[in-house]
């Protein structure tokens, strides 16, 4: 059941990029809901659901409301046009390939703004639906840069994945979608999230989905960590008790301690990491820095760094001081109004500290990195 409705809003702009992830500055959806309806999906929280506020009795009576009533935004690739237009060039987020585009394709519409206001891009996907729009992601990378990365949790259609995904392609689409991607030189790799707690974790699955992605051309493999919450976590045990009921158990315990996911997550990324380096994949994206101001694009390196360091405390378990310490200063560069060539030109490991969230550590740090870059 599809919903048009009418907003003003259509173009999120983040406080900050998601560094050491996606690198995304803004994010747009033309849809609200998605189809494919994951039974892990963390946008069914309240503070994403677009139907909290519904009091249409026909949602009331559906199962999922989420993935079975799909609001679509009036006028949207105008809408997005018009907010992006003069906005700072940076990272957008994209995805909503579902089957409604082919009725709407609003998808499409975005690609050509992008296009035309030569935006770089990111889209998180699972659906080989969007290859219909390869022209004009070939143009946009020519122009400036596309990364396509598929949300892949399972290597193949088996049991578990007929449960917990129902209704989205099947993962031998998506790495076929994702050689296309390759052949046509766009950057492409795996969103390995979230890693489903002993249903996806074992070495077989991940080494597995690391080889197919290095086979069909992808860069990197990013992993992460299931989420549950609230509505989310309740909505999600109903398909862990088709799958079997006995890890209802093994979750609650799972999701009541945070040491022992933290020590589970650390187990499964270090997992990743070995099959990343047999099978010579990053375990990130590099940022792309190309389209940004050339004065700024040494912030954007030096960032980055800081911002991989922190992502990597985190995945790895370690000190959350320390990994905040790394994120606040991180941000502080990528934000700075200058180039951090020219503060240290000027003033030397001083002036780096001046600069918020830099203490000693890192600072000397930052030295070593614009050294490097000189």
């Amino acid at each position: 059941m599809y919903k048009e409705y009418s907003t003003k809003h259509i173009l999120n702009v983040h406080k900050h990029c998601d560094g050491g992830w996606f690198w995304i500055k803004y994010s747009a959806s033309p849809y609200l809901g998605c189809e494919y309806g994951c039974s892990y999906c963390y946008c069914r929280e309240d503070k994403y659901d677009p139907h909290k506020r519904e009091i249409d009795p026909e949602i009331i009576e559906l199962e999922d409301p989420f993935s079975e009533y799909i609001k679509v935004k009036k006028d949207a690739p105008d809408l997005f046009r018009k907010a992006i237009t003069n906005k700072p060039k940076d990272l957008i987020y994209l995805d909503s390939y579902q089957p409604v585009e082919n009725k709407y394709g609003y998808c499409r519409k975005i690609l050509e703004a992008c296009l035309d206001l030569e935006f770089p891009i990111f889209i998180n996907e699972k659906s080989p639906l969007l290859l219909k729009d390869l022209d004009i992601l070939n143009e946009i990378n020519k122009k400036s840069y596309v990364n396509v990365g598929w949300s892949i949790i399972a290597s193949s259609a088996d049991k578990a994945f007929s449960i917990f995904e129902p209704n989205s392609p099947n993962p031998n689409s998506r790495f076929e979608s994702m050689k296309i991607l390759s052949e046509n030189n766009i950057l492409t790799g795996t969103i390995l999230m979230p890693i489903l707690p002993y249903i996806y974790d074992s070495e077989d699955n991940i080494e597995e989905v690391v080889k197919k992605t290095a086979s069909n051309g992808g860069k990197y493999i990013l992993d992460g960590g299931l989420t549950l919450n609230g509505y989310c976590k309740n909505y999600f045990f109903n398909f862990l008790e088709k799958y079997n009921s006995s890890l209802i158990e093994k979750y609650e315990l799972l999701f009541s301690n945070d040491k022992l996911y933290s020590q589970v997550n650390i187990k499964i990324h270090k997992i990743v990491l070995k099959y990343c380096q047999k099978y010579n994949l990053q375990n990130y994206i590099t940022r792309p820095i190309d389209y940004f101001p050339i004065e700024y694009q040494i912030n954007k390196k030096v960032s980055e760094k800081l911002f991989l360091k922190a992502r990597e405390i985190q995945l790895e378990g370690g000190d959350r001081y320390k990994e905040w310490a790394y994120r606040k200063a991180a941000w502080e560069v990528d934000e700075l109004e200058e180039s951090i060539s020219t503060i240290y030109r000027n003033e030397g490991l001083k002036g780096l500290l001046k600069i918020k969230g830099v203490g000693k550590s890192i600072g000397m740090e930052i030295e070593k990195l614009i050294k490097s870059n000189n």
